[in-house]
């Protein structure tokens, strides 16, 4: 008799459970029609929430919000001492603001809407090419470093590449260099503890980007911190595509030749990077580091080294250094894209290993060719990432009958994140034109308003396409069942791809 009675208040307690389980994810369901960025997705949570709750109501919690919580709150807590820094830093920057560039006065404009810091005059920029000389000017840089080096990269291999960092930082730090050393703990999830512990051993003060957050940094794991910053002595800024790691030295049997650009910054633009990577550091570990925040402009430093490098010779450029992230009270990253593509007027070439992007920048290239602009998109042929190049494909159709032209790179990897707009602006840094760096990511992009650079871009995609073939968009209606099936599966999965 009493198994009888014990299955029955099993039955109704289970029954309990499971109403509350459901009425929860009735809760979550509004939340997702409420907050939800497109209705294709809030529709799909709705609907999954409410039939597979058990299921669907953990993932909804780690993918389904846009939104990243405290890291802008966080700021509001920060000590009097903090914020006379930043008010300090600010006002340095501030002294070089450009508020109007000619051929850019509708970009100017959305930049100063969106109240973020604003292209600076009296910079330098340096085109770095690839991985041998992006890192040669990296280490370089470090070598010469007096003071400091601020370091941040979403992935880090305790490799030869990534040993050849860490050695070098052990040596400047026995001869009294500070060292802060930033990794994202998702990307950089192979880089041993051995690794991390060496540096703190000689010195280092070493985060993860979330790992202070206690059991919060598990709600917080479907956004990544992919920026790829050096600083040194508040002189040089380096951003770009680059991680640290041996494939991109091209030295992966599996990827080969690899392609990538990076930047690096002398002037203003150093301080307004710099406050990039502060604002990082603060969210991890609550601190803030003394560091340089006068600017030192570019035709100083010009001075003494325009021998040393031809493109050092242009030591008045204007500069924007554009971060952006899940934590933005404005969806800034696709905005200020928008506006880019919308300014274009005869050019628009945009060089990205992924193309999985939302509706508004699809609509906004769409409107660009027909306005007449020349609109390329320069995608890798070979892939690290199976699924997003397969969702790439479901696009295809989009774009059919708009004279958008989409190149293949078939000579290896092409990993680099460039947007190239007409003969006035040209954008090198770590956004990809997909979903997670539009909404998920945190990035950072340098974008230069100079008609040289602007030139130096433009050969370097024109010698980069002739390593392409010119892909049909037609083709896809030519593909395989099973492949289009696909192809169209994972566009619907799109928002977290």
């Amino acid at each position: 008799m009493w198994e009888i009675e014990w299955a029955k208040e099993t039955f109704y307690l289970l029954g309990g459970l499971y109403f509350l389980l459901e009425m929860v994810a009735v809760y979550y369901a509004f939340h997702a029609i409420l907050n939800t960025r497109t209705s294709q997705a809030a529709i799909a949570w709705a609907i999954s929430l409410v039939i597979i709750p058990l299921l669907i109501l953990p993932l909804y919690l780690i993918f389904g919000s846009s939104r990243f919580h405290g890291y802008k709150e966080s700021f509001r807590k920060a000590s009097l001492d903090d914020i006379e820094t930043a008010k300090r830093a600010f006002e340095q920057i501030e002294q070089f603001h450009v508020s109007h560039i000619d051929e850019l006065e509708g970009v100017t404009s959305t930049v100063k809407n969106l109240e973020h810091l604003p292209f600076t005059s009296h910079n330098s920029v340096q085109l770095l090419i690839n991985g041998q000389k992006t890192y040669k000017a990296m280490l370089e840089a470090i070598e010469q470093a007096q003071d400091y080096v601020l370091l941040q990269f979403y992935i880090i291999k305790n490799d030869h590449v990534g040993e050849a960092f860490r050695q070098l930082l052990t040596k400047k730090m026995q001869q009294g260099v500070r060292v802060y050393f930033l990794y994202d703990g998702l990307g950089s999830f192979s880089l041993s503890a051995k690794y991390l512990q060496e540096l703190r051993d000689a010195g280092a003060h070493v985060s993860s980007f979330n790992g202070h957050r206690g059991v919060s940094k598990y709600l917080h794991i479907n956004f990544r911190n992919h920026r790829k910053i050096l600083i040194v002595d508040g002189l040089k800024a380096f951003v770009g595509g680059l991680n640290l790691g041996l494939e991109y030295l091209g030295e992966d049997k599996n990827m080969g030749y690899w392609r990538d650009t990076h930047v690096m910054l002398e002037g203003p633009s150093v301080q307004a990077t710099q406050g990039v990577f502060v604002k990082d550091w603060y969210w991890s570990l609550g601190e803030v580091p003394e560091l340089n925040w006068t600017v030192q402009t570019a035709e100083s430093l010009c001075k003494t080294n325009a021998s040393v490098n031809d493109n050092r010779s242009r030591c008045n450029q204007d500069i924007m250094v554009l971060d952006t992230g899940p934590a933005d009270q404005k969806p800034i990253c696709s905005l200020f894209f928008c506006a880019l593509i919308n300014q274009a007027k005869h050019r628009l070439w945009i060089a990205t290993p992924y193309f999985v992007p939302d509706a508004e920048v699809i609509n906004a290239l769409k409107n660009a060719a027909l306005r007449g602009v020349d609109v390329r998109l320069i995608l890798p042929e070979k892939y690290d990432h199976y699924y997003v190049y397969l969702t790439s494909f479901a696009y295809y159709r989009e774009l059919q009958g708009y004279n958008i032209k989409i190149y293949r790179y078939m000579k290896g990897f092409s990993h680099q994140k460039i947007i190239l707009l007409d003969d006035s602006l040209a954008g090198v840094g770590t956004v990809n034109l997909d979903n997670r760096s539009i909404h998920l990511n945190f990035e950072v992009m340098a974008y230069v308003a100079d008609k040289a650079f602007n030139q130096e871009v433009a050969d370097m995609l024109e010698y980069d396409m002739n390593n392409c073939y010119l892909d049909s968009i037609n083709d896809f209606e030519n593909r395989p069942f099973w492949f289009k099936a696909i192809s169209r599966v994972f566009y619907l999965m799109s928002p977290v791809l």
